[in-house]
């Protein structure tokens, strides 16, 4: 079964005049990745699905190639820890919870800055996941509890880590935002910047209709819409998709 719900309240000037996304600079973004050794994906056409569904065009962002982590994810967590490595050197450890790609992600670019990973997991998680997160150096704690509370025992962690060390040693990098937590999240939409960066570069003068995209928690969704509303001169229709089971 599919469920449509159809937003009736979106504003195209009310997004562009949003102050983070005025603000900022794809351009910037990419240029940093760059130096952590980012290399383009590739934007894959499928013609044979594309016959096959009746449209003229269909194409792809294959993100397995991504810093060999096979995830976007990286683009996000690596630009918000620059950012907090950046107002607070003195940072030593970074703390998150996650499904999986979020925190793998937080572990290697922990690993890269020379930092510590601590990761909270979810019940059900499956190993794998876990393990490759380790496999980045990280300490992992998988807990027998649902996802929400993961998050809660990560910034339980930070607070009192930064409170007993008496110095903020310790820093969050959630994607999730709440009230008094929207600087990192922020920075993590950011940084998913320069994926739809490379699109617009990929696509050159080709026309785009509409474009799909990955719910989750609603971030990476959200951070690609404003580029394009801020940076294309003719946004497409975007159809935001999620599972029922999530």
């Amino acid at each position: 079964m599919i469920c449509v719900i159809e937003n009736n309240n979106f504003s195209l000037r009310d997004v562009k005049q949003t102050p983070y996304i005025s603000s900022w600079d794809p351009k910037e973004v990419a240029d940093f990745h760059e130096t952590i050794g980012n290399k383009e994906t590739p934007l894959v056409k499928l013609p044979g699905l594309a016959k096959r569904l009746g449209i003229g065009s269909l194409l792809l962002k294959d993100e397995s190639h991504r810093f060999g982590l096979n995830a976007f994810k990286a683009l996000g967590a690596s630009y918000a820890m620059y950012r907090q490595i950046e107002k607070n050197p003195q940072i030593k450890t970074f703390c998150t919870a996650t499904d999986g790609n979020h925190g793998r992600a937080v572990a290697w670019m922990a690993r890269k800055l020379g930092r510590k990973a601590f990761i909270y997991m979810p019940q059900g998680t499956v190993s794998d996941r876990a393990r490759a997160i380790e496999q980045e150096g990280a300490d992992v704690f998988v807990i027998n509890q649902a996802y929400d509370i993961a998050v809660k025992m990560a910034s339980t962690r930070v607070d009192e880590a930064n409170k007993k060390l008496g110095n903020h040693f310790w820093s969050l990098i959630q994607d999730t935002a709440w009230d008094g937590y929207e600087e990192v999240p922020l920075d993590i939409m950011k940084g998913y910047w320069t994926q739809i960066h490379e699109i617009t570069r990929q696509i050159g003068k080709e026309k785009i209709d509409v474009l799909f995209l990955q719910t989750g928690v609603g971030s990476w969704a959200a951070s690609i819409i404003g580029y394009i509303m801020k940076e294309w001169q003719n946004p497409p229709a975007c159809i935001s998709v999620e599972p029922h089971s999530a």
